[in-house]
């Protein structure tokens, strides 16, 4: 079988980048399964260390791939890619239990993280060289990565539902698939070096092979799984968001565990619910409703409503695979909670739902499903709450009838900021005396703060404490009893100003300022002014901020490896200089483009991009409200119009990209300080729209970001290829690189600042990309009209002399149109 080279490479990438995607949402799963949840966002930057680790390498040593022997290196590449996604997979799998924050875990982290980047290495070094030696067809070439990406997402959505590792081996396969691609690409053409067809052939068939033997009998399951016991786990399920398991009963109940930072009993349909303090608001109720339940979970709470007499229970959860398993294997332990008459259960984000609904409730409850050890050791730092912020008490107070009551349960360490939060959005609803409307009790490490629009009377301060002490709950705060200096002050300040202020100067270990919309990051809880003393302190921030030292890795790892991405070129450029044909030279001597500049310009479209990923991606998640496919959907819709973006610039010519280029970045800087000071209150605005008109905001949201964004790389591309290709796989390397780095800072930035602080950032790297943009080489040709596109493939006779010569198509690589 022949296929056209241009078909074999488009093919090919594209499979690559859907390889990649799909191993890159894979292994996030698979870390937060066994390391918790910040894992996961770190195994997410593991694809652009991975490309710039491999864009680096081919500019140290070109000789990797390039013709005649660039479509067998691909093939290989992406042949090895394969195998070590098989190999990173089985180690993560079999590795046995590991505490993260005990010493020694990090010895044995590093080594599963260096695994796992290993594979987008690989490709990352394919894709570089497909840039080096292709790049007057990197518009089409862009386009067909990213819409590959996207299918990577969509395919992630279906493959996570069989489980994460069995999700990576279908990563592996696509990798193979890729190496397919090349291998046809390079019988194409006399005097092009064959791939090793046995080697692709091998991976293809050995990837199939381990799929389908887990397929038939199961060998591939996590030996690790957070805080879940092989011994005492009776059932395990994997769900596009997170890995489930449900412990064997004891007791009249089945502990179910969601992603290793959060659990939620199922109670045997025969079991008496017990009590909890989220359930006190039915003391001064009783049997009068409806009441709301947010994230029913196990039903233990809605259980609780029904057992005071409840007739109308309104149960929101959002999490798909968590209703699969109280609707299959445990219904009928359970009794089959969520299909009784009076349960009315409704799937999707309760904060939507509470800005959509109509109804009006006399009693809400938010539970709370972290783990105790969770909330202590500061691993859900990174955890955005859309519940838990200014904005969000706010929307579920405004559905409460007159005498209704909102009651919120946290950890017992987090109520000094949950009081701060809820006095803060009572002040907002017009109360003058927040004290007087909120009454607290605690019991199993867990506090609720009940909290009603009126004023609570004497009586109803009488049937809560009587409630408290009939379950032998520990009263934390009442209208006449604050309990604390700094609870006191926190309820009875005048003013919002005043109680941040209060918040601040009462409590100087700790963060009380209400979360908002902007920052909604309820569970972090270091003060800015002590955060450089809490990054210097290695050992209290390892055990008590484990989030956080995670996140300051990922940064120095980050910046370490953008360091050696500018020195160690720099030292092999200066070494070969004037050693090498000129086909492998850095950049011509003639170049009218310092490489500093070129450099300087991808790093600071790349960090722009990730910037406005990490702050506009999250406002299309919460926008678009499609439990267990938000992702997806986000991720296609950004990765597509990108790609869009790309394609769009396919007739600009390289003498136009420089003024093309600093138009983009400048209006892309233009777009993001805008959206620091409209995107939060437009994202709430939507959130009380229908599915379709959120759905239609979302991609107004998303879509000019992607194609302006998009658009950059391909036109830095051109650029620099009219004046050196061989500078090409460099740029792509500190363009990952400074990604992968403004992941972690703009993390740690929306932690202290907030999103829109973020939003300011990736501005200011736009207006950096702006003033860096390089001249193109003089007398670059238009890309629609080069003589390069000949049957022959070869070089341009226009392309000035300065340019370097490997920066034309391969010789066998086909020009003529895509089929």
């Amino acid at each position: 079988m022949r296929v056209p080279q241009r078909s074999g490479l488009f093919s090919g990438v594209a499979a690559l980048a859907c390889a990649s995607v799909l191993l890159e949402i894979s292994l996030a799963r698979i870390y937060a399964a066994l390391f918790g949840e910040i894992h996961a966002f770190l195994a997410l930057s593991l694809s652009l260390v991975g490309a710039g680790v491999g864009g680096a390498l081919l500019y140290v040593v070109p000789s990797l791939a390039r013709p005649p022997a660039l479509f067998a290196r691909m093939a290989t590449l992406a042949a090895l890619a394969s195998g070590a996604t098989l190999a990173a997979v089985i180690l993560l799998a079999h590795r046995g239990p590991l505490s993260v924050p005990a010493p020694g875990s990090l010895p044995w982290l590093a080594l599963c993280y260096a695994a796992s980047t290993v594979p987008f290495a690989l490709a990352g070094l394919a894709l570089a060289a497909a840039i080096r030696h292709a790049a007057p067809e990197m518009p089409r070439l862009y386009l067909l990565d990213l819409v590959g990406g996207a299918l990577g997402g969509l395919a992630a959505a279906g493959a996570l539902r069989a489980g994460a590792p069995r999700a990576a081996l279908a990563a592996a396969i696509f990798f193979a698939v890729a190496g397919i691609f090349f291998y046809l690409g390079s019988r194409c053409c006399e005097g092009e070096e064959r791939a090793p067809g046995g080697l692709v052939a091998t991976f293809v068939l050995g990837s199939f092979v381990l799929l389908a033997g887990d397929v038939g009998a199961p060998w591939l399951r996590l030996a690790g799984i957070r805080r879940a016991s092989p011994d005492r786990t009776e059932h395990e399920a994997w769900t596009e968001r997170s890995l489930i398991t449900v412990d064997r009963p004891k007791a009249g109940a089945a502990l179910m565990r969601l992603g290793g930072a959060a659990a939620s009993p199922i109670l045997d349909a025969k079991a008496t619910p017990p009590p909890q303090p989220e359930d006190m608001a039915y003391a001064l109720h009783k049997d009068h409703g409806p009441a709301l339940v947010v994230g029913a979970g196990g039903g233990r709470d809605v259980r609780a409503a029904l057992k005071a007499g409840q007739k109308d229970v309104v149960a929101v959860e959002g999490d798909r695979g968590v209703l699969e398993v109280m609707r299959g294997r445990y219904a009928a332990f359970s009794g089959n909670l969520f299909d009784k008459p009076e349960v009315h259960l409704v799937v999707g984000d309760g904060r939507s739902f509470a800005r959509r609904t109509p109804l009006l409730f006399r009693n809400i409850v938010i539970p709370s499903a972290d783990t105790v050890e969770a909330s202590a050791t500061g691993a859900l730092a990174l955890s955005e709450s859309r519940l838990h912020t200014l904005e969000g008490v706010g929307d579920f107070l405004s559905r409460l009838l007159p005498e209704g009551t909102l009651v919120l349960a946290r950890a017992d360490a987090d109520f000094d900021r949950l009081l701060s939060l809820v006095t803060a959005a009572l002040r907002r609803a017009g109360v003058a005396a927040p004290k007087d409307h909120l009454f607290a009790c605690s019991a199993a490490q867990k506090t609720a703060l009940l909290a009603r629009r009126t004023p609570l009377a004497r009586e109803d301060v009488d049937a809560l404490r009587r409630h408290c002490r009939k379950h032998r709950f520990s009263e934390v705060l009442a209208p006449d009893r604050p309990a604390t200096p700094v609870r006191s002050l926190l309820v009875a300040a005048a003013a919002p100003a005043a109680a941040a202020r209060v918040a601040e100067g009462a409590a100087a270990e700790a963060d009380l300022t209400p979360p908002t919309d902007d920052r909604p990051f309820f569970a972090y809880t270091v003060p800015a002014r002590r955060l450089p003393a809490v990054l210097g302190d290695v050992g209290a921030l390892r055990a008590g901020h484990t989030a956080l030292f995670a996140l300051a890795l990922l940064l120095a790892v980050g910046a370490v490896l953008s360091a050696l991405g500018v020195l160690l070129p720099a030292l092999a450029a200066r070494r070969r200089r004037g050693h090498l044909a000129p086909q492998d030279a850095p950049a011509s001597t003639a170049s009218s483009a310092p490489p500093a500049r070129a450099l300087a310009f991808f790093a600071a479209i790349g960090a722009g991009f990730a910037l406005v990923e990490l702050a506009v991606f999250r406002h299309g998640l919460l926008l678009l409200d499609l439990p267990a496919h938000e992702l997806p959907a986000v991720l296609v819709i950004l990765l597509v119009s990108a790609g869009v973006g790309g394609y769009l610039t396919a007739r600009v010519a390289p003498g136009d990209a420089t003024a093309v280029s600093a138009r983009v970045a400048e209006a892309l800087a233009v777009a993001a300080a805008l959206s620091a000071v409209g995107l939060v209150p437009l994202a709430r605005w939507g959130l009380g729209l229908g599915a379709f008109p959120r759905a239609i905001l979302a991609i107004a949201i998303l879509v000019p970001f992607g194609v302006l964004a998009g658009s950059l790389a391909p036109l830095g591309v051109k650029i620099v290829d009219s004046v050196s290709s061989a500078l090409l796989p460099w740029c792509w390397a500190l363009c990952a690189f400074a990604g992968a780095t403004a992941m972690a800072l703009g993390a740690l930035c929306a932690l202290n600042l907030g999103y829109s602080a973020l939003l300011l950032g990736a501005g200011l790297a736009y207006l950096l990309a702006a003033a860096t943009v390089p001249p193109a080489a003089a007398g670059a040709t238009a890309a629609g009209d080069d003589a390069r596109a000949t049957s022959s493939g070869g070089a341009a006779a226009s392309e000035p002399p300065s340019r370097d010569a490997a920066g034309a198509q391969p010789e066998a690589l086909e020009a003529a149109p895509i089929a």
